[in-house]
């Protein structure tokens, strides 16, 4: 995986966004809470190519060492779809279709996405995926490291598949890192420092949205890898 996609996209993204909030604040506010910003965009756009990499992944499933990799394999793509497909509002943000009245009634902010409709399919299954990149992207890394243990790197055990590589550490620490000045304010009335006071929740799922690319282009990878070694 290119070191650019990995290490440099996840860096400039936040010093990009943090620059225009600190260099001019009225542009920052237009740019970057405006359904159509470079971060609710770019969410849906850095998803692309994981999807692309998760669907070639899927069509050599049949070489991963346990049958429920594929399943997994297809839940994060499942779940990146949703994902994505909820942040643009299934393309009303882009197209601007008037919400169906029916589904307007049930969305509090009156959009065509299911998000907006219940907290089970909004702040739970977002609880989750951050609880997934925190315990995937940061603590068994830790644990390795810790451990002075290796990464599993033979195809026929599972832990080789299950969990993302170090590479998808700098996007993991960035997408728990950006969320704790919030909940340090909410749970101890700390506020938030400039130029932290920044459109955070939004922010977070970009990099979220990172991470799962990330995982599934480098799921395709490893998956490339051992099918060249196989064929010698």
């Amino acid at each position: 995986m290119p070191v650019w996609a990995w290490l440099w996209l996840p860096i400039a993204a936040i010093v990009i966004e943090l620059g225009f909030r600190i260099v001019n604040e009225p542009l920052y506010r237009a740019l970057w809470q405006s359904e159509l910003g470079p971060v609710e965009t770019g969410t849906v756009v850095v998803l692309l190519p994981g999807l692309a990499a998760g669907v070639l992944a899927l069509r050599h499933g049949t070489s991963l060492p346990k049958t429920w990799l594929t399943g997994w394999l297809l839940l994060i793509i499942l779940g990146s779809i949703y994902f994505g497909g909820e942040e643009a509002s299934w393309g009303q943000h882009w197209l601007g279709w008037e919400t169906p009245e029916a589904l307007g009634k049930l969305n509090d902010q009156r959009e065509t996405n299911l998000h907006n409709t219940s907290s089970w399919l909004d702040q739970k299954p977002r609880l989750l995926l951050e609880l997934g990149v925190l315990a995937g992207g940061l603590l068994y890394p830790a644990f390795l490291f810790l451990g002075r243990r290796r990464r599993p790197m033979d195809p026929a055990d599972f832990h080789h598949w299950l969990w993302p590589g170090q590479q998808l550490l700098p996007t993991a620490l960035l997408a728990i890192a950006i969320g704790l000045p919030q909940r340090l304010e909410k749970w101890f009335g700390w506020p938030i420092p400039y130029p932290l006071d920044i459109r955070a929740s939004e922010t977070q799922e970009f990099y979220f949205a990172l991470f799962l690319s990330l995982y599934l282009v480098s799921f395709y990878l490893r998956l490339a890898r051992s099918q060249h070694a196989e064929r010698g």
